[in-house]
């Protein structure tokens, strides 16, 4: 039986009901979440920071949005599971790496023709021509071709904001195993982060819980 299980999750979906019952269902020693101690705190006490660069500024005016039209708070799963963590009397840890600092160093980092397209892709958001398939997505919880396209369209913003957080939140999960080889660990990632992290813990053969099993059981509704 595996002792591992990743979660995908998505910041802006309401997914308090599957999210609680897949978590208890495992009976966990340990709840891993995508965060570092600055946004577990922020998200606790609600703050929200308005500095960084002009990229992470948009970013969280675009996350916001979305969880206001999807009746959830980005980061609110996480706050879920830290309180079901809580009720199992089951330890929290966070994973993730510093996410300004890695933000800062993909800003740093990031080629003209990538620079370009965002600016371009957040332009044509705001004046509504997006890619339609996007709310499909959000409902089926499959975003394998909006990855893929980001994979190709942003190669470096990728390495920095999700292969090199999935190596580190990895590492991570394999250090919680050595200080205790009892424990029970459920982690809980976005799911873009879900491929990557599985493969460089493919030895402790996770056992994957994807945003769409998630959306697909029955008690739980995505409002538009």
């Amino acid at each position: 039986m595996s002792s591992l299980m990743i979660v995908g999750t998505a910041h802006v979906i309401d997914l308090s009901f599957p999210l609680e019952r897949v978590i208890r269902e495992f009976h966990p020693d340990s709840i891993a979440l995508e965060l570092d101690r600055d946004r577990w705190f922020a998200l606790q006490s609600q703050s929200q920071n308005s500095g960084g660069p002009f990229f992470l500024r948009i970013l969280s005016s675009i996350q916001k949005h979305l969880g206001e039209s999807f009746g959830s708070s980005p980061g609110s799963e996480m706050l879920v599971a830290g309180k079901i963590a809580r009720s199992l009397g089951a330890e929290i840890n966070l994973i993730d790496k510093p996410i300004l600092p890695t933000i800062m160093d993909a800003w740093k980092n990031m080629p003209w023709i990538e620079l370009r397209r965002i600016i371009n892709d957040i332009i044509f958001s705001f004046i509504g021509r997006g890619d339609s398939d996007f709310s499909s997505s959000m409902v089926t919880g499959d975003f394998t071709k909006e990855l893929k396209q980001f994979s190709e369209s942003y190669p470096v913003i990728k390495r920095h904001l999700i292969d090199r957080r999935d190596t580190y939140m990895a590492k991570n999960l394999v250090k919680l195993f050595r200080k205790n080889n009892q424990s029970r660990i459920v982690a809980i990632v976005g799911e873009g982060h879900v491929d990557g992290m599985a493969q460089k813990l493919s030895t402790l053969n996770p056992k994957i819980v994807r945003l769409s099993d998630l959306l697909s059981r029955k008690e739980n509704t995505v409002s538009f």
